[in-house]
């Protein structure tokens, strides 16, 4: 971790007073001061049930980041022979890693304030133009916070600015934000893995944050690129179509038809939500908690997670579910009386199917147990990640990838990655987009038992692994890789590296970049230029609330370590 940016944040956190009883260690430092709201390291699926202390048979504790710099500890078997990844030539390069926004560039619209990404918390969403969007703080200026896109050249746009405290601390009086469609001001943004804006083809924006002075405290926004415009999704109070009144809205997918999948949970309610379509200002109801499951049964729950924050409100996060340019739409379900108690549902049309689901078995043996959100392609493939069981008597996670009848192993825990072993994965997250139209994956893997040697890795379709960055190596602005977010997202040949950048040129602590994947045959992309940076004498990022996760209890017995019988499914 780059020193002075550690300093910066710990001596802003002892001015501000909001945390001094808590001795925490910095990666939690760093965490609040991004306004990322504290999860607990109990479950929030079935697959996670704490494991402190425990560590794999060959010795290395692996673990799994569950948002941010959240991890959960795993055990997993080592390395099987079923899980050799392919030796043939890897069909393509990684032909390129280019700068889009560094700390300390320009923030537009802004009056002057530069920006303060954080990227290493805080991931970006691409479009096949290479556009990236997302949220950052801006120092130097009463407008600090927004959501920004940028391109290819360099050059940033501005969404929508807010000001005064972040998103959720409470604050409802400034009012040098952006004006806002539902009346009022932009106020506080909400920074982190879960609250990562969207992007689609059109230029087009899906982002969340609260309003000050409007007729909702709190919405969700799409800017159209076409026009300016931004419009409202939802927000707290609509009337919802399964009846009463939405009490919290959540983040979403976004298409390149304009349409929306988001989570929307009723009043009262902190920790169930439910799926919700908008298209061009109307919204349907996708699945709630009660429908008819496909094949039998009634879902109990589809969004299990929520964070509640400093102001006493709740937000549903996730799982987000996603939506192709098809309008098909994939989302983790969870069922009460049925074929079987979770699993992937992929809409087509107006019909349900279960893409996968506990205990089907996976394409190297074993069966699944749990997953998590899936993203989905045009070609109506799916990338996801899962808890699998090798054998009756062992556990292991890893991604998947493919479709019915195609499925394939894209990672798992003990797989060989560059020279090491895989010890580190994520939980798949939207709306960072992981599989491309082709059904390549991009993923985040560590590759000890430290958390300190990230690697961005594309799994391509021939079962292959293309190192996209590694901790360590130079960058193109100068100093080298350090501490990756760890949820990448790819478009076309563009994928998404949001890395803090130790010794880079200016004092740059981080940047959002995007590396490109040439295949077989592909000319390599001539190289842009390195964006011009603004030195900032320090990163002062805005103190942020308390907030607490909630969790929905996962409906079926939780797996426990191997010492003890496993209970059946």
């Amino acid at each position: 971790m780059n020193k002075r940016l550690l300093t910066t944040i710990v001596t802003h956190l002892v001015r501000g007073g909001c945390f001094v009883a808590l001795l925490f260690g910095a990666i939690n430092m760093i965490w609040f001061a991004q306004a990322q709201p504290q999860s607990s390291k109990r479950s929030q699926t079935n697959s996670e049930t704490s494991r402190n202390g425990l560590a794999t048979t060959n010795g290395a504790k692996t673990v799994v980041r569950v948002h941010d710099t959240e991890e959960r500890p795993q055990i997993a078997s080592p390395q099987q022979t079923y899980s050799v990844t392919s030796t043939r030539v890897p069909s393509g390069t990684i032909c390129g890693v280019e700068s889009r926004a560094a700390h300390g560039q320009i923030a537009p619209n802004t009056d002057g304030g530069t920006l303060n990404p954080v990227a290493f918390i805080n991931p970006t969403t691409v479009n096949a133009s290479g556009r990236v969007a997302f949220n950052s703080q801006v120092n130097g200026s009463d407008r600090n916070q927004g959501v920004f896109v940028a391109d290819s050249e360099g050059t940033i746009s501005a969404i929508a600015i807010g000001c005064g405290g972040p998103g959720g601390s409470g604050d409802t009086t400034s009012m040098c934000g952006d004006a806002s469609p539902i009346g009022g001001h932009f106020g506080g943004f909400f920074f982190g893995t879960v609250f990562t804006p969207d992007i689609n083809d059109a230029g087009d924006v899906l982002f969340f944050c609260d309003v000050n002075g409007g007729t909702s405290r709190r919405a969700l926004f799409l800017y159209r690129g076409a026009s300016g415009e931004i419009v409202k999704v939802a927000a707290v109070g609509d009337p919802s179509p399964i009846g009463g009144t939405i009490g919290g809205v959540g983040p979403g997918s976004l298409n390149n038809n304009g349409k929306i999948v988001f989570l929307a949970s009723p009043v009262g309610e902190t920790a169930n939500s439910n799926l919700f379509m908008w298209d061009n200002g109307v919204v349907t109801k996708v699945a709630a908690i009660g429908d008819p499951a496909p094949e039998g049964g009634t879902f109990s729950a589809l969004g299990t997670e929520s964070f509640g924050f400093q102001d006493g409100t709740f937000i549903p996060v996730g799982p987000v579910p996603d939506i192709n340019d098809s309008d098909q739409i994939a989302f983790r379900a969870i069922v009460s009386g049925g074929i079987t108690q979770r699993g992937i549902v992929v809409r087509t049309g107006q019909v349900d199917e279960w893409y996968v689901k506990v205990p089907d078995p996976t394409p190297i043996g074993g069966t699944y147990f749990d997953m998590q959100a899936a993203s989905i392609n045009n070609a109506g493939q799916i990338a996801f990640f899962a808890d699998y069981r090798p054998t009756p008597e062992t556990f292991n996670s890893g991604w998947f990838a493919g479709a019915p009848g195609n499925w394939r192993k894209v990672v798992v825990f003990f797989d060989p990655i560059d020279g090491g072993q895989c010890l580190g994965l994520a939980f798949s997250r939207n709306p960072m987009q992981t599989i491309d139209a082709a059904g390549n994956v991009v993923f985040w893997a560590n590759l000890d038992s430290n958390g300190t040697s990230d690697r961005l890795v594309l799994g391509l379709t021939d079962g292959n692994l293309l190192i996209a960055a590694r901790r360590g190596d130079p960058t193109p602005i100068g100093g080298t890789f350090g501490s990756m977010d760890a949820w990448p997202a790819v478009n076309g040949n563009i994928g998404t590296l949001n890395v803090a950048t130790p010794g880079a040129q200016n004092g740059v602590l981080s940047a959002h970049m995007a590396f490109n994947h040439c295949p077989s045959g592909t000319p390599t992309p001539t190289p842009t230029s390195t964006p011009s940076m603004t030195p900032t004498p320090t990163a002062t990022p805005t103190p942020t609330p308390i907030a607490t996760p909630r969790s929905t209890p996962t409906p079926r017995p939780r797996p426990t370590p191997r010492a003890r019988p496993i209970p059946s499914v």
